[in-house]
């Protein structure tokens, strides 16, 4: 595996990792049976709850002064969206230190000879 050329070595990387989430896709989006209730999924919040500091507070005076709520233009609050946005941002931020990594733990730095 050392004599693979830096490129090959990445596409069998990636070819592994989409055969294992293959692999562990039904554990990962498994679903309970019809009759049975998840217990993690029924809404315990009452109307009453705590608020965020941005309803109670930013959106109290941004609509003091004339810019009332609205919208955002990337709705992260529907289906997996956030979830896949931390996925993408983990193997970026994994390969950026895997890569890394190897330069500092795997090559050999050139020495100055002149330094004493």
């Amino acid at each position: 595996m050392d004599k693979l050329p830096f490129k090959q070595k990445i596409a069998l990387y990636l070819c592994a990792m989409f055969v294992l989430t293959g692999l562990c896709s039904p554990l990962l989006f498994a679903e309970t049976e019809p009759g049975i209730v998840d217990e993690t999924s029924v809404e315990t919040e009452k109307p009453e709850a705590w608020t965020g500091i941005d309803v109670s507070i930013v959106g109290k005076y941004a609509t003091k002064y004339g810019r009332p709520p609205r919208d955002p233009y990337i709705n992260t609050d529907q289906g997996d969206l956030l979830l896949f946005v931390f996925t993408l941002a983990g193997v970026i931020g994994g390969f950026v230190m895997g890569f890394n990594a190897r330069k500092l733990f795997f090559e050999k730095q050139p020495t100055d000879s002149t330094e004493k």
